[in-house]
């Protein structure tokens, strides 16, 4: 009987926690908005986008993400195209890597990506001549055989045999036609030296014939091409008809993409899409003009196709994914994620994630995003903008964030020109500027204009918010709970530098950088107290002494101890004991070395630019660089734990913008210069008893062979695991919140099938927990 409930104990674990993420696995949070190119597969609509691809399955109606997490190789779209006569989709990316996918798999052809050339080898487009696919790339025309999986050959075509970008091919059967940005070339499909540059000519009796041209299509057994200045308004149509290039629909004035799909050709322009059938005649004309015949007023349109029947048009937009008219009927079609893919800043609050695409370019000057930011809450987002906010107008670039204590939903946002930001449960409360409070603007001969640069928030122990406001002379201000304000000025850098981001310690103290090469600045808890800090690391072993001018300074955390961590283009300087800054007029900082056991010192991440740090529960540190990627280092920063590059992990980019960690979950989260992706990590935030502490998998399945993991824990809690006689087979102590288990006993095999006890001690042995756990082998 006891076996029994503990069986039925077990399945409920089972359920309430069968949905949490494993340990050490990757998520992306892409946004797959703003599409670039669609692509119709029998009843699979792909979707490009710059965050990576979807389809919507008409099957089923499911929406279907496909990612490097799920089998692409990697991130990045340049274009794609699906060839009906091989049933195969070619997806081509930004770096020129090429995966093919088809029903029974993805296969990989890295040729491209792989090939020495001194230049760009972007490819632009992908067309379809028998079993062979043609890339139109930057240097020339690579054509795939997709029957064998390979490239058939690589086609140099420009003057004296030099590389020339092509656009477009195209075949009439007779002739092949490179559109390219000299003109167009063509030669004869059946020669038998097609890799010689002398097979190919220039065409001269085409208008601009030596200008670039961008697209081609055999529509009605015409080839029809599209010159381009790359401007709206600009472009120009021709077909050839008797070796004769007449103009060809001159309402059609700008072209972002051409399709050809039975007897009709779709034509992607600036904000129509129209459908053109076999007579050449306009059948469909799907866009905002008064003249159209399906109003799509918000349309911004940048690939379009059509079913062979022409009753379903399916419309890649820059910021609706697909877009499906089908008579009357406007549907838009994506998968759910994040509005955009910019993530300057990221501010993790409880389990909460805010998303900030603000920013500042490397002078710290406005780069002018509309004002906007997100909230990733229960895995639903939010999004706050103008047109969930109408009152977010007339100023740009949210870059910081600070959550009150005491509601989660009563945030402030700080932008680079536009002042302080108050939010109460969603809702824009107040527009703090140098109008309406003490903030004051960044053009001094302007004092009217609300021009207010905010670089840093964050709240203190007793409920006050305080700012950092740049380039004026009271360049510190803090505001009370009851909304009451008072101004300090730092003097060594009122009015004549940018102040950035402000950490507020355990005591209280005010931790700011100074970027630029103009190091920190450090204020007590009133204020009374300031002195601006030369960032100098000092090293002595008896041997060497060692100081380091890190001035340049990029980020900044207080980790769990109250050390201060402060990013540098020199790796990192610890301040290990900051309250002694206020003792001593010489205050050095540390630089870790690394431990390898050769008795040499080796500075942390010295020849790195660290531009962000967050601190786990296991008091580690996740440091983000410039060009690096990201690292994991122990709690003194003397052990590298881990490093994820875009090469080696499922990891965007190597330039990292920001990073924050969902202490609950052990989610650590990752803005780079590509988007948002995050890692599960194994440790959380201790907790303040035992009430929550839970065990997941719970039962362990004979086919799982990933780590279990003990969560909910107190913070370097104490972990034994017995058997249900008593039998230790397992102990450790929990990083932060967090402990996992192998299911591996203390002689390295895996356990036998049973029921186990999880014995939970806090560090003085005064709270205790146990739960159990079913393994099965």
């Amino acid at each position: 009987m006891q076996k029994i409930i503990l069986w039925i104990f077990g399945i409920l674990i089972f359920f309430q926690v069968s949905g949490q993420r494993a340990k050490n696995t990757w998520k992306d949070y892409l946004s797959l908005l703003n599409a670039n190119k669609v692509a119709i597969a029998d009843n699979k609509i792909y979707c490009a986008t710059g965050g990576g691809i979807f389809y919507y399955d008409r099957d089923d109606n499911s929406v279907n993400k496909l990612s490097m997490l799920n089998g692409l190789s990697d991130f990045g779209i340049s274009t794609i195209a699906y060839s009906e006569e091989n049933q195969v989709l070619v997806i081509a990316y930004d770096n020129s890597n090429i995966d093919l996918i088809r029903d029974s798999g993805i296969r990989n052809l890295p040729d491209i990506k792989r090939k020495q050339l001194a230049g760009d080898k972007s490819i632009n487009n992908i067309s379809f001549i028998g079993d062979d696919a043609y890339l139109s790339c930057s240097f020339g025309i690579v054509v795939l055989n997709l029957e064998r999986n390979e490239v058939k050959g690589t086609y140099i075509i420009g003057d004296g045999g030099g590389y020339i970008a092509v656009n477009d091919v195209e075949s009439d059967g007779q002739f092949l036609y490179a559109a390219s940005d000299e003109g167009i070339r063509k030669a004869d499909i059946n020669s038998d030296n097609l890799l010689d540059y002398q097979s190919w000519s220039r065409i001269a009796n085409i208008p601009h014939s030596t200008g670039k041209f961008n697209f081609l299509a055999l529509h009605n057994g015409q080839i029809i091409a599209n010159y381009t200045r790359n401007e709206v308004g600009e472009d120009a149509m021709y077909v050839l008809s008797s070796d004769t290039w007449n103009t060809y629909r001159p309402e059609i004035d700008y072209v972002y993409d051409m399709q050809e799909s039975g007897d009709f050709l779709v034509i992607t322009s600036e904000r129509q899409v129209y459908v053109i059938d076999h007579n050449n005649s306009v059948t469909e004309n799907i866009g905002p003009a008064s003249s159209s015949q399906t109003t799509v007023s918000w349309l911004y349109p940048r690939s379009a196709a059509i079913g062979t029947d022409g009753s379903n048009i399916w419309i890649g937009d820059n910021y609706n994914g697909i877009v499906h008219v089908s008579g009357d009927n406007v549907e838009t079609i994506y998968p759910d994620g994040a509005p955009d893919n910019k993530t300057f800043a990221l501010y993790a609050n409880e389990g909460d994630l805010w998303v900030l695409p603000g920013g500042r370019d490397g002078t710290w000057t406005n780069i002018w995003e509309q004002p906007h930011f997100q909230l990733y809450r229960d895995d639903k987002w939010k999004s706050f903008n103008a047109n969930t906010v109408p009152d977010m107008t007339g100023f740009f670039d949210i870059v910081c964030m600070a959550a009150d204590p005491a509601d989660p939903d009563h945030i402030f946002l700080g932008s680079w020109g536009g002042g302080l930001l108050e939010f109460q449960s969603g809702e824009l409360m107040n527009r703090f500027t140098n109008q309406n409070s003490p903030l004051q603007s960044a053009l001094p001969q302007q004092p009217d204009e609300p021009f207010v640069r905010i670089g840093g928030l964050d709240f203190d122990s007793e409920g006050n918010l305080w700012i950092t406001n740049s380039e004026v002379a009271y360049n510190l201000l803090k505001r009370t709970a009851s909304g009451e304000w008072e101004s300090f000025e730092l003097p060594e850098v009122a009015s004549q530098r940018n102040i950035g981001q402000m950490v507020v310690t355990q005591n209280n103290d005010k931790w700011i950088l100074i970027p630029r090469g103009h190091d920190a600045y450090v204020v007590d808890k009133n204020g009374e107290q300031k002195k601006q800090l030369l960032v100098i690391s000092y090293f002595n072993n008896g041997e060497d002494e060692i100081t380091t001018r890190m001035n340049d300074v990029y980020s900044i955390a207080e980790d769990n101890d109250g050390a201060i961590w402060i990013g540098t283009s020199k790796g990192v300087a610890v301040y290990s004991n900051p309250q002694r800054i206020w003792q001593s007029d010489e205050f050095y900082a540390s630089q870790p070395g690394l431990d390898l056991n050769d008795g040499i010192y080796h500075p942390l991440l010295e020849t790195e630019t660290v531009t962000a740090i967050a601190v786990d529960g296991g008091n580690r540190k996740w440091l983000g660089t410039s060009g690096s990627g990201v690292y994991l280092v122990s709690e003194d920063g003397d052990q590298e734990l881990e490093h994820f590059t875009a090469e080696n992990s499922a990891l965007l980019s190597n330039s990292i913008n920001s990073i924050a960690i969902n202490q609950e979950s052990g989610e650590v989260f990752f803005g780079t210069d590509k988007g948002l992706i995050s890692y599960m990590g194994d440790a959380t935030g201790g907790g303040k008893s035992y009430d929550n502490v839970y065990v997941y998998p719970n039962p362990v399945r004979e086919t799982y062979d990933g780590p279990v993991t003990i969560t909910g824990l107190l913070e370097n809690t104490d972990i034994k695991i017995t058997d249900i006689s008593g039998n230790l087979v397992y102990k450790t102590t929990s990083l932060g919140g967090d402990a996992t288990w192998d299911g591996k006993n203390l002689n390295g095999n895996r356990v036998k099938t049973g029921v186990y006890l999880v014995f939970c001690n806090n560090e003085d042995g005064t709270k205790t927990h146990i739960t159990k756990l079913l393994f099965i082998h």
